[in-house]
């Protein structure tokens, strides 16, 4: 086994547990992926790398090239496995329901700026919040020492 094969064979095993994919080697596994499934550029940057191990790599230059190609499609391929996984996570109920409808990624953007003003939202009422209790407090303890109270 080449060490440019153990490369594509780590892809491969990337993408077959993190994606619902039949096929046996990388080739047959991104074939079996319908549009959209992938960003096109990562797809297209895994079909490149699956055609060029054809080609022998005699030079150490080359085959380091290779290998940090390789290793830059792994890890946008696990950084989009794992973005994936967190959105399908994030939207089920606490008691482990799935969602009644499923969401499309255009959503996720609008989703993502709803809960980045509700939580501004809440930080800025527990900030107000906050300053009303202490003022409360620096109020009580000024009317107890002057028996105002």
């Amino acid at each position: 086994m080449t060490d440019t094969s153990r490369l594509i064979e780590k892809l491969e095993t990337l993408l077959g547990e993190g994606m619902p994919v039949k096929g046996d080697t990388l080739e047959e596994k991104l074939n079996f992926l319908g549009n959209g499934d992938l960003p096109d550029d990562l797809k297209d940057m895994l079909q490149k790398l699956v055609k060029e191990p054809a080609r022998i790599h005699t030079d150490i230059q080359e085959q380091m090239e290779y290998a940090f190609r390789c290793g830059q499609a792994h890890e946008r391929l696990e950084n989009f496995i794992h973005g994936r996984l967190a959105s399908n996570i994030a939207f089920h109920a606490p008691d482990g329901t799935p969602p009644l409808i499923e969401l499309e990624s255009k959503d996720f953007d609008t989703l993502a700026r709803f809960v980045a003003l509700r939580d501004n939202l809440l930080k800025t009422i527990a900030d107000y919040t906050l300053k009303f209790l202490l003022v409360s407090v620096i109020l009580l303890v000024i009317g107890l020492t002057l028996g105002l109270i």
